[in-house]
């Protein structure tokens, strides 16, 4: 599927801090999980490196071998006695490169995805015994990898009010939305209970159906404004990756029969967390105050077009409010143009 937008490359820069991304010389500090013990091998910096710096160019390199070569045990040094293993050090490899170079994240994915397929990893009979069959399996798989990505994402989002300065939000969680949202470009879901597109569809919720105070009339000027006017800055700033990058995607769950026809479909299938009685009980744990349900008086809406049309709205007055930043208030025109681009383009 084509995310390609009129609205411009700009719009996923503004989300993701493209200008404070570089792409150094030295990658060796990548994937150091503690200061005391090592980092990944040379020969898995370079692995990754050679790859995505070539991806999607007409020197690509095979991703299926490159994923062989970057998970082999065939090496001079395996450090992986103790508590160090294969996996551990190539997920927080993976990771941090595409935190720290966000525009590598769809290389790094495909590469996971490569990994995913392989049989099984290049080990000598003797790894294979020393190792066992379970942890080289577990390797293989990526779990390391999807446990690292989920603990950090929850990390970045706690942590997201943190600050560098007053005008500088913590820079990793819009770079870590923009991973789960390239994920969910690469990774359509079949059904709506796909964990990254619950992931985005909160982050618009707990962004544009709460006040944040300021519609509640707090004093210009006061602590709890200044405090709401950082906190929507942070939020908004955060959501641009969900919309400029899979905002084609979310919107094709915002229409009624298609969830109502889910919904059956996870009851037959017996799916855990499929059933309305779950997706009513997230959202509506997701926010201390529903501005959505206020209006509308009605909780058990779900994902409805109705409910697009409401963000449009929110993102609209937050536009108008003259005490939010600048950049605040034109990222939030600026998404409701990727929302309208969207709507023509049909789901």
């Amino acid at each position: 599927m084509s995310t390609t937008l009129s609205i411009p490359q700009a719009a996923l820069d503004m989300g993701i801090e493209l200008d404070f991304i570089s792409d150094p010389e030295d990658w060796s500090d990548f994937g150091l999980m503690d200061l005391n013990e090592e980092s990944s091998t040379p020969e898995e910096a370079a692995a990754l490196r050679e790859f995505v710096q070539a991806y999607n160019t007409p020197n690509a390199l095979d991703a299926e071998e490159t994923a062989r070569k970057l998970m082999s045990l065939n090496e001079d040094h395996v450090p992986c006695d103790g508590d160090w293993d294969k996996g551990e050090r190539i997920a927080y490899l993976l990771w941090d490169v595409g935190i720290e170079m966000a525009q590598h994240q769809v290389a790094i994915l495909v590469l996971v995805d490569a990994a995913m397929a392989l049989p099984r990893l290049d080990a000598t009979p003797e790894q294979e015994v020393r190792f066992g069959a379970e942890k080289l399996e577990r390797w293989r798989t990526m779990e390391d990898f999807w446990d690292v990505w989920e603990t950090r994402w929850i990390r970045y989002y706690e942590w997201r009010y943190h600050r560098r300065s007053p005008d500088t939000e913590y820079p990793a969680y819009p770079r870590a939305n923009a991973f789960v949202a390239h994920h969910l470009m690469l990774h359509p879901p079949d059904f709506y209970y796909t964990s990254e597109l619950s992931t985005a569809f909160a982050r618009m919720t707990m962004t544009l159906e709460k006040g944040y105070g300021l519609d509640d009339g707090i004093a210009l000027g006061s602590c709890e404004a200044q405090a709401a006017v950082l906190k929507i800055a942070t939020d908004i700033h955060g959501m641009i990756p969900f919309l400029v990058i899979a905002g084609d995607i979310m919107y094709r769950y915002t229409d009624r029969d298609l969830i109502s026809r889910r919904f059956a479909e996870a009851h037959q299938e017996n799916h855990q967390h499929n059933t309305s009685e779950y997706w009513l009980w997230l959202w509506s744990s997701s926010s201390e105050r529903s501005l959505w349900k206020e209006e509308k008086g009605d909780g058990h809406e779900w994902l409805t077009r109705e409910r697009w049309a409401f963000w449009k709205k929110r993102l609209l007055w937050m536009s108008e409010q003259t005490e939010l930043k600048q950049r605040t208030r034109d990222e939030a025109i600026m998404l409701v143009q990727v929302m309208t681009e969207i709507e023509g383009r049909g789901a």
